[in-house]
């Protein structure tokens, strides 16, 4: 007989949430990070963009090869589906290398990326020997890639011996894949011509990875960084074969992803969303979370502890209205301290004055630069860079291009822009 202690009940799950005949707060995992393969599978909810992916999957198994985009807002699911890619593919025995490459310098990027697919190469003893030395000699290439000189740096070489690499890989009769997850870390990169160059070693990799048998290649990206990437170097764009955009979920979705939570972390599944019901989480998605998946689970999950902790036996308006102020105070420090260490002070005035000035916006760029008295390149840059980083949403009408803070930031800044909960409402029901 098994002795117990007076903690294993304790350590056995959320006591407070037992009520809802929960095991946990089954929105606590949200990051891919986070969560098992096996977790990501059983909470899933299948969408037209998985299918269109299971296709591309069914190409590159049966021979053929593709270049992939994933492209939505931060928190659409993106790198679950990335995630699931890999695993999909390593189960089939693939080789996957997968790398978030980082904002900088192109050598830096370069270095990013040799590194992601040399080292798990020449680490693997089940790969064949030349294959082993071909990665090694490309890593002795270009682990010293940052102390080279600039006028010694070619990107297009980069590109295109990271092809050959992959080449060397199908040509030893391996599947394979590179997922590059949060592309829009490059775009960080402030000045244009180093932007321009790391996109040239991917238009050289893209193109000389065409008809690569069995390979794949999987880009993840915000809307804001690929439009950006049209616009600074079209060739790479149209080098991707499919592109799968996230849109917002709809009610149906949402429903679906709480009750698949709420499932995973009871003792026996049930189709009763207690202590939800439909109407609440279409409430929650439409006015708070936007139908963005990432938002959706971080409201409910402060939601579900509030009204656990109030003993609230069904979720109300009122419980929501609790619950929701107590995830903007949770996120507001995250998201304060995102913006100390990504944006440069200048950046930070800009965002406080749309925040504290213009009510989050739109803003018209050449209307904003006259008022601030700044050259309108420089803001232009500046408000570009804060769209590509994801805490502006950019909009182009003709010729005028106006911006305005992200829809996360506005429930988190919610008090700095004077909105109360049906002003909130009432704004996202414009959106």
């Amino acid at each position: 007989m098994v002795s117990l202690s007076i903690y294993d009940d304790l350590l056995s799950g959320d006591e407070y949430l037992k009520e809802y005949n929960l095991k946990r707060n089954p929105f606590d995992k949200i990051s891919a990070e986070s969560m098992t393969s096996e977790e990501i599978k059983e909470m899933h909810v299948i969408t037209a963009a998985d299918k269109k992916i299971a296709t591309n999957l069914s190409t590159i198994i049966g021979g053929g090869s593709a270049t992939v985009a994933l492209i939505g807002e931060y928190g659409s699911g993106k790198s679950i589906r990335a995630s699931s890619i890999a695993e999909t593919l390593k189960n089939k025995g693939a080789l996957v290398f997968y790398t978030k490459l980082p904002g900088g310098a192109p050598g830096i990027v370069t270095y990013a990326l040799f590194e992601s697919v040399c080292i798990p190469i020449i680490n693997n003893k089940d790969v064949p020997e030349e294959l082993q030395e071909y990665a090694s000699k490309l890593w002795d290439e270009f682990r010293e890639i940052n102390s080279l000189p600039e006028t010694k740096f070619k990107p297009y070489e980069a590109g295109q011996k990271l092809a050959g690499l992959f080449h060397e890989i199908s040509d030893k009769g391996f599947t394979s894949g590179l997922v590059i997850d949060e592309f829009e870390e490059i775009i960080e990169a402030s000045i244009q011509r180093e932007v321009r160059k790391t996109f040239e070693i991917l238009r050289e990799y893209l193109s000389h990875a065409v008809g690569i048998s069995k390979h794949i290649t999987v880009i993840c990206s915000t809307p804001n960084a690929w439009a950006s990437l049209k616009e600074i170097h079209p060739a790479v764009a149209t080098r991707i074969h499919v592109e799968i955009e996230f849109k917002p979920v709809n009610e149906q979705i949402a429903v679906e992803i709480v009750r698949k939570r709420l499932n995973a972390f009871r003792p026996t599944k049930q189709k009763d969303l207690s202590p939800f019901t439909e109407e609440i989480i279409h409430t929650v998605n439409k006015q708070y979370a936007t139908g963005n998946p990432r938002m959706l689970l971080l409201v409910l999950r402060s939601i579900l502890d509030v009204a656990a902790h109030a003993k609230v036996k069904e979720i109300d308006q009122q419980t929501i209205e609790k619950g929701v102020e107590f995830a903007r105070e949770k996120l507001k420090d995250a998201q304060s301290e995102r913006i100390k260490q990504i944006l440069t002070p200048k950046m930070r005035d800009i965002l406080e004055i749309i925040i504290g000035e213009k009510e989050g916006g739109p803003v018209i760029g050449t209307a904003l630069a006259d008022e601030l008295g700044m050259d309108q390149g420089n803001l232009s840059r500046y408000l570009n860079q804060m769209a590509a980083l994801n805490f502006l949403n950019k909009h182009r009408d003709g010729r005028i291009v106006s911006y305005e803070i992200k829809p996360e930031l506005r429930l988190i800044f919610a008090e700095e822009l004077g909105l109360t909960q049906d002003k909130q409402a009432e704004k996202n029901e414009e959106e």
